[in-house]
């Protein structure tokens, strides 16, 4: 394969993740921006909070299991049936949380709140079809997927409001809806070998060796964004809340482009892991560079479309401070997920989630202070970038820059052995041995 080919391959395939990405996010993007639009900020703020903790839930779940299932071997018997007793022990326990934390948080009635624990598990089992397909790098199916769950969730809410008033309990139905109908497109897309049952004894601690920092770590950025929102309802008001995520998804667009490289960049490290760290390094750097590169572009495309495109796409002027903070917030994302998830298909996911959970609390702090020191929500993305780009430094400094060291000694000891071995110093017997 030319080196031409292998690039317009790469970049095709690049491409295509981020499409399938976009198209997931487009579909929370519409379904938040008609919050928006028929709800008012106030309701925004709240639904804002009900639509990040299941995302949560999401991460958490995707963590565990999803990435299980791309970097351990799916198709052996004792992990694929641990991987799926694992997802159904998962399952239970996200409808249980999730209508616990709707009923005594929200202050939503018993029935919402079954609503919304029915809409956290419909999210969840869809998402995971989606890994699945991220796995086989099947990009393309996941784009189908995303436009029947967008297709569904639109048409129901809109449906509602053409027939009278909407309310949150019509958008818990529209997702429940809209998942349920993309988890059936996904399944019957997969492959017959991604759909095979898994019989007989699970491998239960290898999944939960692995996935267990996996979920730790994919749960750390939503956990840190729901904690931000309960910051800000609790230190200031749900309009306040409301017009932060009204800035959020006007910033949406870098952030998902962020996301959908990131999903490709996982994929492909995990399908490497035998390529030598000092190349996969190079390749993560070169990464890093122009996706910060392209995150500049979309700031400065974002703050120059702001007057009109704001009340465009939220009905709301915007705040520029805010809608700058979360591009700013998507630049140091881009900066530091690379890194982490290179080390983590490099089997240091207790290290990663070390690093990112001091940056977590460190963004958490920084948000709090500046809650409470100026009583303005505009500068909180700004807080939580500071953490974040502190996170992506530490990883790639200490983490990344551990294992170069590690690998860069290994190689010394076995040339010096080498060459005392060549020497007569060393007996054949006991080198080998050694």
């Amino acid at each position: 394969m030319s080196a031409i080919t292998a690039s317009i391959l790469r970049i095709r395939g690049v491409g295509t993740a981020t499409i399938a990405q976009a198209s997931q996010s487009a579909a929370g993007f519409i379904v938040t921006m008609l919050a928006a639009r028929l709800l008012g900020l106030e309701a925004l703020g709240l639904f804002s909070l009900l639509y990040g903790a299941f995302i949560l839930a999401t991460g958490i779940v995707s963590g565990f299991v999803g990435d299980s299932l791309m970097v351990l071997d799916r198709f052996r018997a004792p992990v694929r049936a641990a991987l799926l007793r694992w997802f159904a022990v998962l399952i239970v326990f996200v409808a249980a949380a999730s209508f616990g934390f709707s009923l005594t948080g929200t202050q939503l009635t018993p029935g919402a709140a079954a609503l919304y624990a029915l809409a956290a598990v419909s999210y969840v089992c869809e998402d995971l079809v989606r890994r699945n397909h991220m796995a086989t790098l099947t990009f393309g199916r996941i784009v189908v997927m995303d436009l029947a769950v967008l297709l569904t969730s639109a048409a129901v809410i809109l449906g509602t409001h053409w027939l009278g008033n909407v309310s949150i309990e019509t958008f818990l139905m529209a997702i429940i809806a809209g998942q349920v109908i993309g988890l059936l497109v996904g399944w019957f897309t997969l492959p017959k070998a991604e759909r095979a049952p898994a019989p007989g004894p699970a491998a239960w601690r290898e999944v939960a060796s692995y996935g267990s920092w996996r979920a730790a770590l994919q749960g750390l950025r939503p956990g840190q964004l729901t904690l931000t929102r309960l910051f800000v309802i609790a230190l200031i008001s749900l309009t306040a809340a409301g017009s932060l995520e009204a800035a959020r998804i006007y910033a949406a667009p870098a952030m998902l482009l962020v996301s959908g490289v990131c999903s490709y960049l996982f994929a492909s490290m995990a399908r490497n892991r035998t390529a030598g760290l000092k190349q996969q390094l190079r390749t993560t750097d070169q990464a890093v560079t122009r996706l910060v590169l392209t995150t500049v572009a979309c700031t400065i495309c974002g703050l120059l479309l702001l007057p009109w495109g704001g009340p465009l796409i939220t009905g709301h002027h915007l705040s520029g401070i805010a809608v700058s903070g979360w591009l700013v917030y998507s630049m140091a994302v881009a900066m530091s997920t690379p890194y982490g998830l290179l080390a983590s298909v490099l089997e240091r996911a207790r290290s990663v989630f070390v690093v990112r959970f001091l940056d977590s609390l460190l963004s958490l702090i920084l948000v709090a202070a500046v809650i409470l020191v100026s009583g303005d929500y505009r500068w909180v993305p700004w807080a939580a970038a500071l953490g974040a780009l502190a996170g992506g430094f530490a990883i790639r400094r200490w983490v990344l820059g551990a294992l170069v060291h590690e690998q860069q000694d290994s190689i010394c000891i076995r040339e010096e052995t080498q060459a005392l071995c060549e020497a007569g110093s060393i007996p054949e017997k006991e080198e080998r041995f050694s």
